[in-house]
């Protein structure tokens, strides 16, 4: 094997890398079909708030094999703004697989990156988790939990088993579920948005100052975020009471255990009470019977947020989530690793995950 090389990406590298990643899209069938497409890539990496994102690449004689891109955002710690770095969408091609160099990437990567950023995050998968906690030396937060809210049981049973009878247990299983079911009170009502309004915005700041470590979630960030390159169609719903916005949550239809199912990507509220009461009546709506809805599901880090099961959404057991979601942190000095080590005090939801 030749000399592998490690380099910062070049803009004119930029055709040459969409290429690679596309022979990696078609080697491991990636689930992000516009991954490889140039006004994809420049929206992800070129348009987001912070207008910065440190790419690197594995070079063998000046071919691109492997890359790992770090997007930049700004990021509080008790009430001072800070650059953290998002590793993401890491990958080599498989002639270059089990030979080291993507250890050697992540290192020369990460090893220059933290001289522009104060500290990354990530959520890596099981074959890179090892590199970063073993010879990275980041540190493990927590495993998000997934919570679900069965609508159609009977699909989400088929799903994993076949016998007779199963549309009579899920037509049993939904009628227990909704037992939990809050009913909206004379003066509140479930409102879809088109856009991201003030008044949206000032619930996500008001949500995200009850936490010391967030990505600021303001105008720049969500409309970058959710807006029209993204592959899937997002909606924003929200609770009002006495046309006052209680809850909101952003919302996309996906795939998950063959069934379609409502992804809860974002979400702010002034108490839990609202946002288990908007999620349990989004589930009646036009929208989502008009799209064979099977479940809801939501995941993160927030205040109490386990107690959703009190409204029927059931922890979901790591053996049966699709794709486990570490949360992983390094910062570049000993005091902020030691700060950033309390999980309860982050605020994570699946809008922090690369998965667009």
């Amino acid at each position: 094997m030749s000399k592998i090389s490690f380099k910062r990406l070049n803009n004119y590298e930029i055709p040459s890398l969409l290429k690679t990643i596309k022979i990696i899209k078609n080697e491991t069938k990636s689930y992000d079909r516009n991954i490889d497409k140039i006004n994809y890539w420049i929206w992800r990496y070129k348009k987001l708030p912070s207008k910065r994102s440190l790419v690197y690449v594995a070079t063998d004689k000046k071919k691109i094999i492997g890359y790992y891109h770090i997007p930049v955002y700004d990021f509080n710690i008790k009430g001072k703004k800070y650059k953290i770095g998002s590793i993401q969408s890491v990958a080599i091609t498989k002639k270059f697989r089990d030979k080291n160099i993507f250890r050697r990437l992540s290192d020369f990567a990460n090893s220059d990156a933290i001289q522009y950023l104060d500290l990354f995050y990530t959520f890596p998968n099981n074959k890179s988790i090892n590199t970063f906690l073993k010879y990275d030396n980041f540190h493990h937060i927590v495993e998000l939990p997934f919570y679900i809210y069965p609508i159609k049981s009977a699909n989400l049973i088929k799903s994993k088993v076949t016998f007779y009878g199963f549309n009579l247990v899920g037509r049993l299983v939904d009628y227990f579920f909704r037992l939990f079911s809050k009913k909206l009170n004379k003066d509140e009502k479930i409102v879809f948005f088109n856009n991201f309004e003030n008044k949206i915005l000032d619930l996500f700041s008001l949500f995200n100052k009850k936490y010391d470590f967030y990505i600021k979630r303001n105008y720049p960030f969500l409309s970058w975020r959710y807006n029209k390159f993204s592959k899937s169609k997002y909606k924003i719903v929200g609770l009002e009471k006495n046309n006052k916005l209680k809850s909101v949550v952003i919302v996309k239809i996906d795939k998950i255990f063959k069934c379609n199912g409502i992804i809860i990507m974002d979400f702010a509220y002034t108490e839990l009470e609202y946002l288990r009461k908007l999620l349990i009546n989004i589930a009646s709506s036009k929208f989502l019977k008009s799209n064979n809805i099977s479940f809801i599901l939501i995941s993160g880090i927030a205040h109490n947020l386990d107690q959703i099961q009190r409204s029927g959404f059931l922890k979901i057991p790591s053996s049966l989530v699709p794709r486990n979601l570490n949360l992983l942190f390094k910062s570049k000095t000993k005091s902020l690793n030691n700060l950033l080590k309390n999980k309860k005090s982050w605020l994570i939801t699946l809008g922090d995950w690369d998965v667009f």
